[in-house]
């Protein structure tokens, strides 16, 4: 099953200090394709923010972290946000958006995805002197090169995965 591996900060701010490592492995559903989450958060300007990059095509999402009560749901709703601005048809956005709710928390040890967590993490704040709406943040952050992987742009990745045409550029960009 898959996991979403948290930094020990996250675990820290959502009350689950003693969680074993987490290694993601295949998703156990069918129909969902995404998985194995890495996630962190970090305090820009006063807002607590949650970064999470998929491990198999790095799509990145970002979403309040407060109240932790409701963390799955936001980290549902990012999620859904992003692939509906990558035209992935409702249905398979749906089954993505219901995995998050069992996929198990577990604490992050790979070394490269808390090198590029803590990369989208300085893009993300960069971003964020520009815009103040997280949607179109995340979209940006989805249009970031991640150096050697293939491919390397989290929006084409994700295309190539849902084989969804490649969306064109962005009426609300810079």
């Amino acid at each position: 099953m898959a996991r979403i591996m948290c930094t020990q900060k996250l675990l820290h701010a959502l009350g689950k200090r003693r969680l074993p490592p987490g290694e993601a492995t295949q998703p156990q559903l069918l129909t969902v394709r995404l998985g194995g989450w890495a996630a962190t958060y970090h305090r820009f300007d006063r807002r607590d923010l949650v970064i999470a990059v998929d491990e198999r095509t790095y799509l990145t999402l970002v979403f309040p972290l407060a109240p932790r009560a409701g963390f799955r749901s936001r980290f549902a709703a990012a999620l859904t946000a992003a692939l509906e601005d990558f035209g992935v048809p409702e249905d398979v956005a749906c089954a993505e958006r219901a995995a998050i709710d069992a996929e198990p928390l577990a604490r992050l040890v790979n070394r490269t995805l808390i090198r590029s967590l803590d990369d989208v993490e300085y893009i993300c704040g960069i971003e964020l002197l520009y815009h103040d709406d997280l949607r179109q943040v995340q979209r940006n952050l989805n249009e970031f090169p991640h150096p050697g992987r293939d491919p390397c742009v989290p929006v084409e990745a994700v295309a190539r995965m849902f084989a969804a045409p490649r969306p064109g550029p962005s009426r609300h960009r810079h």
